[in-house]
């Protein structure tokens, strides 16, 4: 028969219990060619976005394969979020800093040596760091270190920052805006799957399964502005020869790829979510005519940047005095950049007078976010109003 192989294949899939492949997946067996032609037009396309450095995110697997992003929860492509890629981006980057993750888990009430599964609260936040930063749109500062900060989580220490804690740390990192994480769910041994244990041959599969929430705060007025819980679900399976417990390979549990998967899906969609916000910096020093900026080439400030420059009248509280809602800002006049630095900025007065440490300056324009090319914003749907 013409098609053996791929009903042999089928059978064997069905034998060891693994998923079958979907109708458009038995497709792709029966016409290779079509779906060789269609991987090889969606890869050219997507090359071409990333040449043009469209704003979009894309995937890329370890066989070097990139394939569009799918906007999706669906738990059985998690695998594909640990690949996610950016295309590069040259504008200037707001600076978020990264607080603390809490520990909300109920699991962490179960096992352990000390009545408590141990949550990587430092790991997770250090994995959240690092997808924010490799989006490439972000100068991404982590929270000081400190013994309050750092201890242990436990069951009564699961508090959220307040607005005032936030605004501070904001301060002390120069940052705009903060997130932190919040773990809901915690459990790195979800599942195990077996075939043909205690044979010859045998293999089985590891699952874990997280779900974290992430918030993105203001550190204008500590209130947060975007909230997304993501769920990942990953498994790994080991094989083995000659049965029993020494004839395998050991495999490690990879709860560390479903936290990853869980940061990467955050990070996207917190990087969607500002797109279009205005970068914000601060005049950190007045010297004669130079006026000197909290943002360099490393946040993205390039020369003869426009700029506006605001005084601040005043901190607005709501009428009982205890949640501050934000700045009262006067515009004062506008700054361009001459020259850069790695870390700094020195500006001089396109007009207006009185400028002096501590002023507010943003963009005088809206980000210039690059146009999509053609094609672009199909392979991306993230980026669909």
């Amino acid at each position: 028969m013409k098609n053996r192989w791929w009903i042999t294949a089928l059978l064997t899939v069905a034998a060891l219990g693994l998923a079958l492949p979907s109708q458009a997946g038995v497709r792709d067996l029966l016409h290779p060619k079509e779906r060789a032609k269609k991987k090889q037009e969606n890869k050219e396309l997507i090359l071409s976005c990333i040449h043009q450095k469209a704003w979009m995110a894309y995937f890329k697997d370890p066989d070097e394969v990139i394939s569009p992003v799918r906007d999706t929860m669906n738990t059985e492509n998690d695998d594909d979020w640990l690949g996610l890629r950016f295309t590069d981006y040259d504008g200037p980057r707001i600076r978020l800093g990264v607080l603390q993750v809490i520990n909300k888990s109920a699991e962490a009430e179960e096992g352990g040596w000390n009545g408590k599964i141990e949550v990587p609260v430092a790991g997770i936040r250090e994995m959240l760091t690092v997808s924010l930063f490799n989006t490439k749109r972000f100068d991404v500062v982590e929270q000081k270190r400190s013994a309050d900060i750092e201890r242990e989580q436990t069951r009564k220490d699961v508090m959220e920052p307040s607005p005032s804690t936030i605004m501070s740390a904001g301060k002390v990192l120069g940052a705009q805006y903060l997130v932190y994480g919040t773990v809901n769910e915690w459990n790195p041994k979800r599942g195990k799957k077996s075939f043909l244990p205690g044979g010859v041959f045998g293999g089985s599969k590891e699952e874990a399964e997280v779900a974290i929430t992430f918030v993105l705060t203001d550190v204008a007025n500590g209130q947060n502005l975007f909230t997304t819980t993501e769920r990942a679900r990953m498994g790994e399976w080991g094989f083995s020869v000659g049965g029993g417990q020494n004839g395998g390979t050991e495999q490690k549990t990879p709860v560390s790829y479903a936290v990853r998967a869980c940061a990467n899906k955050a990070a996207l969609k917190i990087a969607t979510f500002l797109r279009d916000r205005k970068w914000k910096g601060t005049v950190v020093d007045v010297k004669g005519s130079d006026i000197y900026l909290n943002a360099g080439s490393q946040q993205g400030m390039s020369p003869d940047t426009l700029l506006s420059v605001f005084t601040v009248k005043g901190i607005i509280k709501d009428a009982e005095g205890r949640m501050t809602l934000g700045e009262d800002l006067k515009g004062i006049g506008t700054l361009r950049v001459d020259s850069v630095q790695p870390g700094f900025s020195i500006a001089h007065i396109e007009n207006g007078k009185g400028i002096k440490k501590g002023d507010r300056v943003e963009l005088a324009t809206l980000p210039a976010v690059p146009p999509i090319p053609a094609g672009c914003t199909e392979m991306d749907r993230t980026l669909a109003p």
